[in-house]
């Protein structure tokens, strides 16, 4: 299928989702190719599925590893700068569980056809993740009280 991602002149959109699996206090986070920090593991939902769906097949692919879904913690609509491109991405944000992957830190190669990809995943502390993007994970960690808020015509839809 084709990932949900539209590019006009120098905007882009784009759909993803992200994965926080937590292991003993430690959180898996994942560096791509050179960049100075890391992130979340996950990628785009494609075209016709859903974003469960999304988080597990892309979970799988740049690990190797199956997850579970425990439930959905965010859902963000990011504007960002990239490079030359201003930047607006849905997020979908799960707390995931796995009863198979070791702690330990590991590097993989993910070959996405035109190009090879180069992902060094690193579990660190949930207390400590100032190097972790987005932003907002910094402050938001706490999966025991986050709610999932639905807004339509100002009004919460679903609690």
């Amino acid at each position: 299928m084709k990932d949900i991602e539209i590019k006009n002149n120098n905007v882009k959109f784009k759909y993803r989702v992200s994965g926080l699996l937590i292991k003993d206090n430690k959180l898996l986070v994942v560096k791509i190719n050179d960049n100075s920090f890391y992130c979340l593991p996950g990628g785009h939902v494609e075209l016709l599925e859903n974003s469960n769906d999304a988080i597990i097949r892309e979970f799988k692919e740049e690990t190797g590893f199956d997850v579970q879904v425990e439930k959905l913690l965010f859902v963000t609509e990011n504007f960002f700068k990239s490079g030359t491109f201003d930047c607006h991405e849905l997020g979908m944000y799960y707390l995931l569980k796995s009863d198979n992957i070791p702690i330990k830190d590991f590097n993989k190669n993910e070959d996405e056809g035109d190009k090879i990809t180069r992902l060094s995943f690193k579990w660190i502390d949930v207390d400590n993740i100032s190097c972790v993007k987005p932003e907002f994970l910094k402050e938001k960690i706490d999966v025991d009280n986050i709610k999932h808020l639905i807004i339509k015509d100002d009004k919460i839809v679903n609690e």
